[in-house]
């Protein structure tokens, strides 16, 4: 299978393996680069865009995140390192360190923080009902919605709900305790559901 990234052929895990992906990239394994990058590659991505809100720059962070954790996985971290390394919160936090270094750098404008708004308690997002059709425009208005959000709003909203990240991971990416990322994601979703309500959109709550 080619991987979009590099071009190359992503040699595929053995069959009902867990494989530690970290350790494989460092210990130079065939294939094993590309099978990290065919694994991440697109959730950075949306996770990045997320932040971003322009896809070319959210590529820009993706390659220069990929670069960077092939080099310290191979050059710069020890094999005990690696093997106990939790690779997705790591990866995603260095994407969204490069992310928000970027977003600084070109001095986007200024978002309320999420702590301005009030803790109001909502359950989690109910599956879409009806026709594909009508389904992916939900989708749609979903993405739209969120697009309007702060920016840590957005990310939390991407991490908890799209790529399903335990609260535990989620701190380990943004650098937050458990408790407090509680009370970010119920806020998180409250703005979201005002957000959909403006466009017509009622999701169960």
């Amino acid at each position: 299978m080619k991987n979009s990234w590099t071009g190359g052929e992503a040699a595929l895990a053995t069959a009902g393996s867990v494989e530690n992906l970290a350790l494989a990239v460092h210990r130079s394994e065939p294939g094993a680069f590309e099978r990290l990058i065919d694994r991440f590659e697109a959730p950075l991505f949306s996770y990045a865009e997320s932040v971003l809100q322009n896809r070319f720059d959210a590529q820009e962070v993706v390659q220069d995140a990929l670069l960077r954790a092939h080099r310290a996985l191979t050059r710069q971290y020890d094999e005990a390192r690696c093997e106990a390394l939790a690779l997705r919160p790591w990866l995603f936090r260095t994407v969204r360190n490069l992310s928000l270094n970027k977003r600084r750098s070109k001095r986007s404008k200024l978002e309320r923080p999420l702590e301005d708004f009030d803790d109001g308690r909502m359950g989690p997002f109910v599956h879409l009902e009806g026709s594909d059709l009508e389904r992916k425009q939900e989708v749609e208005l979903l993405r739209r919605a969120i697009s309007l959000l702060p920016v840590d709003a957005r990310e939390l909203i991407v991490l908890r709900f799209m790529e399903e990240m335990s609260y535990g991971e989620i701190a380990r990416t943004i650098g937050s305790s458990e408790a407090a990322l509680r009370g970010k994601v119920f806020r998180s979703l409250k703005l979201l559901r005002e957000a959909l309500e403006k466009k017509g959109v009622n999701y169960a709550v």
